[in-house]
């Protein structure tokens, strides 16, 4: 029996179009968490954002989301009265308002229990594959994520 060797060509051909699948399903997935704790996909992305680079200003997360300033008053209020996030003054400069994540138990654990299963899923796949190819799979992610986020800035910017 004879082995086709697929090229390199075809190879990243592939590779593209599954890295395309998976920031769709990514995408859809995101969608469906958010709805099953009351929040739109980009309320919860920004809590995310929120989150992840605290304190945030809300003209920062308008930029980090590709939304007006007033769009992200609506997000923000809407964010705050349901709990997520705190508006608080800047020290260094009363005009600006920074945001922080609030802290909220009940909400969060609900979160982790929805994502339990892809969390699973994942575990289970990592631990076929040796540290070294551990190593590389990090690297090659850490590497395609800073890519996507220049891209992203380009994109802003035109």
């Amino acid at each position: 029996m004879e082995s086709t060797v697929k090229s390199k060509k075809e190879l990243i051909d592939e590779l593209n179009q599954s890295v395309q699948r998976s920031g769709t399903l990514t995408v859809i997935h995101t969608n469906a968490i958010a709805d099953k704790i009351g929040l739109s996909a980009t309320e919860f992305e920004a809590v995310d954002i929120i989150t992840n680079n605290q304190p945030v200003s809300a003209g920062q997360l308008a930029t980090f989301c590709g939304l007006t300033t007033g769009a992200v008053t609506g997000l923000v209020d809407r964010l705050e009265r349901a709990g997520f996030v705190r508006r608080k003054s800047d020290p260094t400069d009363r005009r600006r308002v920074l945001l922080e994540h609030v802290h909220a138990p009940q909400i969060e654990d609900k979160v982790r229990q929805l994502y339990q299963p892809i969390s699973a899923a994942y575990d289970t796949l990592l631990h076929k594959y040796s540290p070294e190819q551990l190593e590389f799979l990090l690297e090659y992610t850490n590497t395609l994520n800073d890519e996507v986020e220049k891209i992203i800035v380009e994109l802003k910017q035109k």
